[in-house]
């Protein structure tokens, strides 16, 4: 990496260094996650104005020091929310911000994150089924990853899983286990519907688009949610700090 270099990246988190500086967290196309100081932003006539507010897209000029990175300019591309008074797409944004940085090593570039990190950002704007999208897009970082589940036969026996009304998810195992492999009942067990199991298949291999504004029944997107949640936490140790949030404004819409 040159010391003095341009990238695109969207502002996944802001931390108040001092009464005039921040470290703003970036994740960037070409570097992956950056940590920068943005010296002078919290002034009022900042050079910066709203560029590197939160889920903003941005162009950057970044030298890179000794120790540290630091923002000479910045350009927007665009500012997801930053007018927003949706107050359940701001939130659920910003749960995938804190995913994107509890899952990513600093200069560890991986342009299929950035890419599918934008455009979950982008149809979110309009999206009707929030939830479906953003537990997609979850989804879809785990495959990226190299944790998706196994979903089309038994974890232990390797057998086709068969048509039920009911199957067993297995988060500890990282897939389906069958009525003869699934033995005594356990807490990484999850009883999963057959549609669920089969949207679960549809949205992990789908892009984005072909998700997006999807109608899907609301007892089993809660189901979802629940194996969504439960996953993360389980391979990336994510219990991050929006989730609570989160939960609270579904519970409220209820």
């Amino acid at each position: 990496m040159n010391r003095l270099f341009q990238t695109e990246g969207i502002v996944i988190r802001n931390i108040k260094l001092n009464e005039a500086d921040k470290i703003v967290i970036i994740f960037s196309r070409n570097y992956g996650k950056i940590r920068a100081i943005a010296k002078g932003i919290r002034k009022t006539r900042s050079q910066f104005g709203s560029s590197l507010e939160n889920l903003t897209r941005v162009k950057l000029l970044v030298y890179k020091g000794k120790n540290l990175y630091t923002i000479s300019q910045t350009e927007i591309v665009k500012s997801f929310f930053l007018n927003s008074k949706d107050l359940n797409r701001y939130a659920l944004a910003i749960q995938c911000a804190e995913i994107i940085d509890r899952i990513t090593e600093e200069e560890d570039p991986n342009e299929q994150i950035y890419n599918i990190f934008t455009d979950m950002l982008e149809f979110l704007n309009d999206e009707k089924n929030i939830t479906l999208l953003t537990e997609a897009f979850k989804w879809k970082l785990t495959n990226i990853l190299g944790f998706q589940p196994e979903l089309k036969k038994c974890i232990n026996c390797n057998q086709s899983v068969k048509n039920s009304d009911y199957h067993t998810f297995d988060i500890k195992k990282g897939g389906i286990v069958c009525n003869a492999c699934s033995g005594s009942k356990n807490c990484y067990q999850i009883k999963i519907s057959n549609y669920c199991l089969k949207l679960l298949k549809r949205i992990i291999v789908a892009d984005l688009a072909m998700i997006h504004n999807k109608k899907v029944i609301d007892c089993e997107l809660c189901q979802l949610s629940k194996i969504t949640e439960k996953y993360m936490s389980y391979y990336f140790d994510i219990n991050n700090k929006s989730q609570e949030f989160v939960n609270k404004l579904r519970s409220f819409k209820k």
